[in-house]
């Protein structure tokens, strides 16, 4: 039986006894990092105060890209005019179109710090709402996606949930559950609406009224593309005849007379080109004469004739294309060297990138995610730059639960299947435990779940550990802020079929003695996943394990999009550990 959590209290941020445990874990670890922390910290600032494109969005005059850096603003890509740039304070999360209004568009934006947003229509610069997203037209009304997080919405439904708002009320959602959530994509009179139950299970909905929907579809991956309706169902483009792709769709724009998808091949991205014709004749689609490759496209977007994408590797920070011809790239170049690894964990051959400059390195930081769908493709990383020109190594791990090879993939490391998961990231870690490296694991967030499930399996494979604002109580995660989203991935801890398994591998509930130096980071107004996953694995390990090994750090932040300076004091004290660590 379960033991009753003498540390729940942290849960409650108000708590004075939470305070106090924050400011004196935040002093130690300040006296333990800080000094070498700073040695870095302009540097790191420097290069996160660069230019950095994180999305774009095609009009019918131009397109538009939200930009990360010294400046957090909007920016028209053609004569880089900017459009709007975030005041004093505040950092722009996403950059949204708005359907049926080519003239506008909009951004959600929230104070430094905080996961909490509000939508703003642009040019006008009207404020809609708060927790607010995704905004269209339908009878020539405003109507947006709202989400309810902390409070129950106003027809009393449970949360976290989410509703459509049509000029000022509600007008979809009544019959949504804690954890689903939906999309909308409106073109003229028809709507698209994919109602998503966690990361495992959508149902496609289409109509001209909200009020009358009608369900033409589910599957496991639905992606709206153009009226027809044309989508994608898992690999398949359903548009009359069925258009199969070889390859793991991860998105889909169009054109007026196309359609762009990109595709997962040989763990980095193509955009494949498609023909209205051709998909409505309906052929299985094989990747020769009709592709283009890519390291990671992270972002894409069509209007008329046009398509836009942003691409990102572990070599350069971003280039911008329009058609196919590079618009805008970055100053960042490196040169480090790029192979792919395969090993097999007896069960599945896994993939991963190893990053290298030195011959010698000081030690192998091993990264890993292994969840919700989330591929780790090549991606430009400050702090893995940094590591690597002095003098470590970097292997990034493609782990079941992720989607670099389609959604069986996913599903192999979900639910009862998680432990699949852990198995293949400590096949990773051990191969490089077994020529002698030093391991460093590191993961955020889902990943801080994979990193501590695996030190408390493999602790003497793991020299240092890196946990940042992660899940680690199993057994209450869905109790807490919107964790009741992810129940479709992990299982319900309060149904018996899930329970014993849960808590066979919570972080938090299977520590032991000796488990390696880790840093365990977390934010104060993250929304997204509690800090007290964070806050109560410190305290259990320092308290009831005397573990004089472990530190925690509690930044004055978001789970995710932060200004450069919190995210330099983050990665800056990340590098301090591991530099301090790996001498030992």
């Amino acid at each position: 039986m379960e033991e009753v959590d003498k540390y729940q209290y942290l849960e409650n941020l108000d708590d004075p006894r939470t305070k106090e445990f924050i400011e004196k874990t935040n002093n130690e670890t300040t006296e333990r990092f800080g000094k070498e922390a700073y040695k870095v910290y302009n540097s790191i600032l420097s290069i996160l105060k660069e230019d950095n494109p994180i999305s774009i969005l095609a009009l019918k005059d131009r397109a538009l890209v939200l930009f990360y850096g010294n400046k957090n603003s909007i920016a028209s890509l053609e004569d880089k005019r900017e459009i709007y740039t975030a005041s004093e304070g505040y950092v722009i999360s996403s950059l949204q179109r708005v359907y049926n209004k080519d003239n506008e568009f909009a951004i959600t934006i929230g104070k430094k710090g905080s996961d909490k947003t509000r939508l703003i229509l642009l040019p006008e610069n009207k404020v809609i709402d708060e927790m607010a997203d995704n905004p269209f037209y339908i009878n020539k009304e405003l109507c947006y996606v709202k989400t309810y997080a902390y409070t129950k919405p106003p027809d009393g439904g449970e949360f976290p949930s989410q509703r459509i708002i049509c000029n000022g009320e509600i007008v979809y959602g009544k019959d949504l559950k804690p954890g689903q959530f939906i999309s909308v994509k409106v073109i003229g009179d028809e709507i698209l609406l994919v109602k998503s139950n966690g990361w495992r299970w959508e149902e496609l909905y289409y109509g001209e009224d909200l009020s009358n929907l009608r369900k033409i579809d589910e599957g496991e991956v639905i992606i709206p593309i153009k009226e027809g309706p044309i989508y994608i169902k898992n690999n398949t483009i359903k548009a009359g005849k069925p258009v199969k792709v070889e390859y793991p769709i991860i998105d889909a724009t169009a054109g007026t007379n196309f359609i762009a998808l990109e595709v997962i091949k040989n763990y980095r991205t193509s955009i494949v080109f498609l023909e209205d014709k051709e998909i409505k004749e309906g052929n299985n689609i094989a990747l020769s004469r009709k592709e283009e490759n890519y390291d990671n496209v992270v972002s894409m977007d069509a209007y008329g004739d046009n398509l836009y994408l942003i691409e990102t590797s572990f070599n350069f920070r971003y280039r911008l294309y329009k058609n196919m011809n590079v618009l805008l790239e970055s100053k960042e170049k490196e040169d480090f060297r790029v192979s792919d690894i395969y090993v097999n964990n007896g069960e599945v051959t896994l993939h991963g990138f190893l990053l290298s400059q030195s011959i010698n390195p000081k030690g192998i930081i091993v990264y890993g995610y292994g969840g919700f769908r989330v591929s780790l493709l090549p991606f430009y990383s400050v702090i893995f730059s940094y590591l690597l020109k002095n003098g470590y190594s970097v292997l990034i791990t493609n782990l079941r639960g992720g989607y670099e090879n389609g959604e069986e993939w996913h599903k192999d490391g979900m639910l009862l299947n998680k432990k699949n998961v852990f198995k293949d990231f400590e096949k990773f870690i051990e191969v490089v435990k077994s020529i002698g490296g030093k391991v460093i694991a590191m993961g955020g967030s889902n990943g801080g779940l994979l990193v501590g499930a695996t030190i408390n399996d493999i602790p003497n494979y793991v020299d240092c550990a890196i946990i940042s604002h992660p899940v680690l109580d199993m057994m209450r995660y869905h109790e807490l802020y919107v964790g009741k989203y992810w129940v479709e991935e992990y299982g319900n801890p309060d149904d018996p079929k899930y329970r014993d398994y849960l808590l066979s591998y919570s972080p938090y509930h299977n520590i032991k003695e000796g488990l390696p130096n880790t840093l365990v980071i977390t934010g104060i107004n993250d929304d997204r996943v509690h800090p007290a996953h964070a806050l109560k694995y410190v305290m259990k390990r320092k308290v009831d394990f005397n573990d004089k090994n472990v530190f925690l750090l509690t930044l004055d932040k978001g789970h995710a999009i932060s200004d450069p300076e919190s995210t330099a004091q983050e990665l800056s004290y990340e590098i301090a550990f591991i530099e301090e660590c790996t001498k030992k």
